[in-house]
């Protein structure tokens, strides 16, 4: 057993998991580190990994989105190394693009906008909307972040949830003016200056942030990789298997955690609510090859609320480097090009060199999250609790930070196995 198995003599109970993303993965093996050796694996799909799984194009990963994983001390990073799935060390790098005026700030090592501004004060927050986390800046740094996500979304900023920061990039701002020791001294002294300033690591010593673990050999190894070590350790997966709400429920033994890592809107209706409207928008990401002299991977996002791309990324895939470019709509060619190395001017773009075009692809994005749907899910995992008795486990679906994520489900996994024989007996 790992170093968080059951103890006390609990009666390990069985766990059946409905997802197979990177949610549902890591919950299978936290069910085996704690004891649990009944456990089940069901995807819709033939392949795990979800929406993170890449298609292939001649052998190269198209990779819409991207799998983040730190150093060696990342938690879901070392519980995937502690059952055999390897990783390897890179040197990862960060990048902003933010309008000073008439020119453009580039920031290196940092992956939010950097904003000038006269003064760190923070007011209130009154509510729970992106508008008020933003209303808390100094009006300075408020008033380009509000136009930015005017540009990025396109909504009315109070019905947003402030959480939808971190899905932008933009849950700490680098404050151009004050002295960086002073903003270091203010983050360390104050966990609200920290949650909404930063600073480029470099500038204050943090330099193990620079460093990331990528998945060997690419996603797709990996998530074979995966399916693999959970056969190791007697996971039974089961896909394709489409499994109906109304049956995880209520087709529940006694015994049974049910883990839902699946989309959370199916489960509205079988326990009486109104399920919100969706969220989704659309992003047009075409796919590059490329020829770069940079450290890769790269990660460079525009504030400048200028132009049709919001942010690109630059990956190496089997030997190639390729440049995925995220847009909020359709840009021709020569426009395309242009704005691309305009926002890579800051970051060796010298040395940039655009290839053919593998793919185009608009797919919907789920990240912008409504207050209302915030709501809503505290709503549902409430509703879940009274019905089920702790035995139905929903993630924390409407919180961005993944770190947080995963432990928030590793504690309340933990939490139901530990109650488990108590409900077996009481039913």
């Amino acid at each position: 057993m790992g170093p968080h198995s059951l103890t006390g003599g609990a009666k390990a109970s069985k766990v059946r998991i409905i997802g197979g993303g990177l949610t549902g993965l890591l919950a299978a093996f936290q069910a085996h580190d704690l004891g649990v050796r009944d456990i089940e694996l069901h995807d819709r799909f033939d392949q795990l990994g979800g929406h993170a799984l890449p298609r292939q194009d001649h052998g190269l990963e198209i990779r819409e989105c991207d799998l983040a994983f730190g150093s060696a001390a990342d938690p879901a990073r070392r519980l995937l190394e502690s059952h055999g799935v390897p990783f390897e060390d890179v040197e990862s790098r960060t990048g902003s693009v933010t309008a000073s005026g008439d020119d453009l700030q580039f920031t290196k090592d940092f992956g939010g906008p950097a904003l000038r501004t006269r003064d760190l004060g923070l007011g209130q927050i009154l509510g729970h909307s992106l508008a008020d986390r933003i209303r808390a800046y100094p009006h300075d740094i408020a008033q380009p972040l509000a136009k930015f996500c005017q540009w990025r979304l396109g909504a009315w900023l109070d019905e947003v949830h402030a959480d939808t920061a971190r899905a932008l990039g933009m849950h700490r701002v680098f404050p151009l003016g004050p002295e960086v020791v002073d903003v270091a001294g203010f983050k360390r002294a104050d966990p609200r200056h920290d949650a909404f300033y930063g600073v480029p690591a470099p500038l204050w010593g943090r330099l193990q942030s620079l460093s990331a673990g990528v998945p060997k050999d690419g996603l797709a190894p990996f998530f074979l990789r995966i399916r693999q070590a959970l056969g190791r350790i007697g996971v039974r997966v089961v896909t394709p298997s489409f499994l109906a709400p109304h049956a995880a429920l209520n087709g529940r033994a006694p015994d049974e955690v049910v883990v839902w890592a699946a989309d959370p809107r199916p489960l509205f209706k079988p326990v009486g609510l109104e399920a919100p409207k969706p969220e989704a928008h659309s992003l047009v990401t075409y796919i590059l090859k490329v020829r770069y002299g940079g450290p890769v991977p790269l990660d460079v996002r525009n504030f400048t609320a200028q132009g049709a791309v919001t942010r690109l990324r630059l990956y190496e895939t089997r030997g190639q480097v390729l440049l995925a470019a995220e847009c909020l709509s359709e840009v021709r060619g020569c426009d395309l090009t242009r704005e691309i190395h305009k926002l890579m001017a800051g970051f060796n773009g010298a040395s940039l060199q655009l290839g053919e075009t593998l793919a185009v692809r608009m797919e919907p994005r789920w990240d912008i999250l409504s207050v209302d749907t915030a709501r809503s899910l505290v709503r549902l995992r409430a509703a879940l609790a009274r019905s089920q008795g702790g035995a139905f486990i929903a993630p924390l679906w409407e919180v961005q930070d993944p770190a947080a994520r995963h432990e928030a489900l590793t504690l309340a996994l933990r939490d139901s196995l530990q109650a488990a024989p108590a409900r077996a007996a009481a039913a």
